[in-house]
């Protein structure tokens, strides 16, 4: 029933689609505020729910035009028209979400009043909707800018007469064996960066306009923010032993790899790993683990021998949510997913899961390759479409993650789960594994070079991002603070000087596209909780990397508490439904790798490792740094002036 101050209000609003070129627009109309504030709690209840029941729906359209052009734009990079359309799109449904924001503003009853049963929804209003609150004089800046950089980012270069992208370089980089090819590909694919500083700094200042118009924090220093930070320096205070002992030993075994090219009081030079970053070490396993008698774990050859294509990886990781009771990919993925690289296509690769909000329609665009590494990004970008899958029937507002770490965490923990020994055994692609506790060591040092070195790179990045939002990082020295930062916390360095002419951060995909990284950090830390927690629903009681969930309905019925609700709950309240505590916990983590904490300190009681490293400190001097400001002041009025006109 609908008050009949309900049915008066209506007459003072009209909220519908209007499609304009295929665009839906929301369009907001006057509340009478007079009668509004008329109503009862009850009468403001059954209204808003009309109001949004109709946004709903128009933001449900809206978005799955948007992301349907935005995947589409990705594959065609060089296409802009394509890009231009996408562009107009999330202009309009930036404006929806503006109008949803404003709106839902007017029911002061309910918007502050947490008895209401309308609270959180609207309080996902103000979240989500706050990405419109922008002068459109600023929001035009902010377009170009990012634009400029962005393009930037996609931009080829030649090295060894062959066109490379950043997200190119990656699959070669691991190909490499020679230190001084390793080294040139590494600055190659860096330099690509170095364009964006000049833009990179301009926008910081115009987000800094913009903060000031709005009258809120800059993006450093809100309240969730420093509860988030102190819980990431919590949390890095208890991984922080265990990286430092397997910084050690991958060191030493880098040191025998590449004699002279590494001290063992120094930091590693970032390129021998065989990474852009330093992260993810998969193409280092078979040269640094232990016990070469031991033939260790290699999924490429293993799937190349059973005739594996691409898609076939993500038939797999479908099955095993599949057998976990859960959601097949309807046909629609299998039909609009782009697998691999299309045939002289410049388009993004960067591995990336799309939910477009209509039709059951998710899909992935990838560029996969038959590797140990692709197997295990599959699986993770296989729990986001199963995330997307089982929250799909929520409200558009809570079609999303509770938090940025419950999105990449749960992609983490399947795969987790699905690079357990036992599961690849029981798949049929680990055939000889005996379950010896050195086997163990070696699976668990692998799975280290996976997913322990990510977590102190990602907290590095995120400080290095969060000071030069609230300025304790200037311009001219970017490039010395983050390498800084990254030595400190990561124990890796250039393998060359760089210097301020560069911008390196800028390599990272999230630092050129305005992204937080520190979700990441959080993610590989829930991985292990989430697991730990189906482990035990499935009634598993050995060491916690042997547990296989594959077959668990029990398991499966947990994890949907997890997937199901999006963010209709706070991040800490589903949190407590699903593990029975409110934060993010490190303890599984340390108990997954305890054996391999046992077997180094071992090592290091033996005196067979030398833990830690030293990072050297060159503050400019105070003439080098008035030098550099001036330069900066210059360049800054430039860019101005320049997104002026």
């Amino acid at each position: 029933m609908i008050f009949p101050l309900v049915l008066s209000c209506l007459s003072w609003i009209l909220i519908h689609a209007q499609v304009h070129d295929d665009i839906v627009e929301c369009n907001e109309k006057i509340i009478n505020q007079s009668q509004l504030n008329a109503m009862n709690i009850n009468e403001q209840e059954t209204f808003a729910t009309t109001i949004l029941h109709e946004y709903n729906l128009n933001l449900t359209t809206l978005a799955y035009i948007t992301s349907s052009s935005e995947f589409e734009s990705q594959l065609y990079l060089n296409d802009t028209n394509r890009r231009r359309t996408m562009e107009k799109y999330y202009e309009v449904y930036r404006n929806c979400l503006k109008s949803i924001a404003t709106v839902a503003r007017r029911f002061n009853k309910l918007i502050t009043n947490e008895n209401s049963s309308l609270y959180w929804l609207l309080q996902r209003t103000q979240a989500i909707g706050d990405a419109g609150e922008n002068d459109p004089l600023i929001k035009l800046r902010l377009q170009k800018l990012k634009s400029h950089i962005k393009e930037i980012y996609h931009r080829k270069f030649i090295w060894n007469n062959t066109k490379l992208g950043i997200d190119e370089a990656q699959e070669l980089l691991g190909k490499l064996n020679s230190p001084a090819d390793l080294l040139s590909l590494w600055n190659a694919t860096y330099e690509v960066a170095a364009p964006m500083r000049d833009y990179y700094s301009t926008l910081i200042a115009v987000q800094h306009e913009q903060a000031k118009q709005n009258r809120t924090n800059e993006k450093s220093d809100t309240p969730a923010n420093l509860e988030e930070r102190r819980i990431v320096e919590q949390l890095w205070q208890e991984l922080k032993p265990l990286h430092e002992l397997i910084h050690a030993y991958i060191r030493k075994q880098i040191a025998r790899l590449y004699p002279g090219l590494i001290e063992f009081d120094q930091p590693i030079p970032v390129h021998l790993t065989k990474d852009l970053f330093g992260l993810m070490m998969t193409h280092l396993e078979r040269d640094v683990l232990p016990f070469s008698h031991i033939s260790g774990i290699d999924l490429g050859p293993a799937m190349k021998r059973k005739n594996f294509t691409e898609e076939e990886i993500f038939r797999y990781a479908d099955e095993f949510f599949v057998s976990l009771n859960l959601t097949r990919a309807p046909d629609s993925f299998w039909n609009l997913s782009v697998f691999k690289r299309i045939p002289n296509h410049h388009m993004a690769c960067h591995p990336t899961a799309f939910d477009l909000y209509k039709y059951d329609d998710v899909r992935i665009r990838m560029c996969t390759s038959i590797t140990s590494r692709d197997f295990y990004i599959v699986h993770h970008e296989m729990g986001h479409i199963q995330h997307y899958l089982q929250y799909h029937q929520q409200p558009f507002w809570f079609r999303r993650s509770p938090h940025g770490a419950f999105s990449e965490g749960i992609g983490d923990a399947i795969a987790l789960a699905t690079m357990s020994p036992a599961h690849l055994k029981r798949i049929g692609l680990l055939e000889n594994y005996k379950f010896t506790k050195e086997e163990n060591i070696q699976f668990l040092l692998s799975q280290a070079l996976t997913r322990l070195f990510l977590p102190p790179y990602a907290y590095a990045l995120d400080i290095w991002r969060w000071s030069v939002y609230n300025g304790s990082i200037q311009p001219f020295e970017y490039n010395k603070r983050y390498w800084d930062l990254i030595c400190r916390y990561q124990g890796m360095k250039p393998g060359m000087p760089r210097n301020e002419r560069y911008f390196d951060a800028g390599t990272k995909l999230h630092v050129a596209f305005d992204l937080s990284y520190i979700k990441y950090f959080l993610a590989h830390v829930f991985q292990f909780q989430i697991f730990d927690v189906l482990c035990r629903e499935a009634g598993y009681e050995g060491p916690l990397h042997l547990c296989d969930l594959h077959g668990s309905k029990a398991a499966g019925r947990k994890l949907k508490i997890l997937l199901g609700l999006g963010s209709s709950k706070s991040w800490e309240d589903i949190l407590e439904e699903f593990a029975g505590v409110r934060t993010f916990s490190a303890q599984p983590c340390l108990k997954y790798f305890q054996p391999l904490r046992e077997y180094l300190e071992e090592l290091v009681a033996n005196d067979q490792l030398q833990v830690g490293w030293k990072c050297q400190s060159n503050r400019s001097s105070r003439k080098q740094f008035q030098m550099n400001f001036v330069g900066y002041i210059v360049i800054l009025y430039s860019m101005f002036y320049f997104l002026l006109e």
